[in-house]
């Protein structure tokens, strides 16, 4: 899936653009929502998006203070959060 995701894509980050190279690392893939929490949307692709390895960490271990203060459009990221969380609970797959 990863690999499938790779190639639909642009090579960039999901909340700043910046390039991610030409070569696919794992930590570029960054799950929406948690892998635990919605255990349904863990193959889901519209659940993972490209970040680089920082914002990746930010994401899973930062403070919503913290990804601000980066200036980037976590805003997006935040507002496909919510859309996945209703699609997952009104039963779409």
């Amino acid at each position: 899936m990863f690999k499938e995701i790779w190639a639909e894509r642009e090579h960039k980050s999901f909340v700043s653009g910046k390039p991610l190279g030409h070569v696919a690392k794992a930590h570029f893939f960054a799950h929406v929502l948690s892998k635990g929490a919605y255990p349904k949307y863990r193959l889901n692709k519209d659940n993972i998006v490209l970040l680089t390895f920082d914002e990746h960490y930010l994401y899973d271990h930062g403070t919503m203070d913290q990804r601000e203060k980066t200036g980037y459009d976590w805003q997006k990221l935040y507002d496909l959060k919510d859309d996945l969380k209703i699609k997952y609970y009104g039963g779409e797959n």
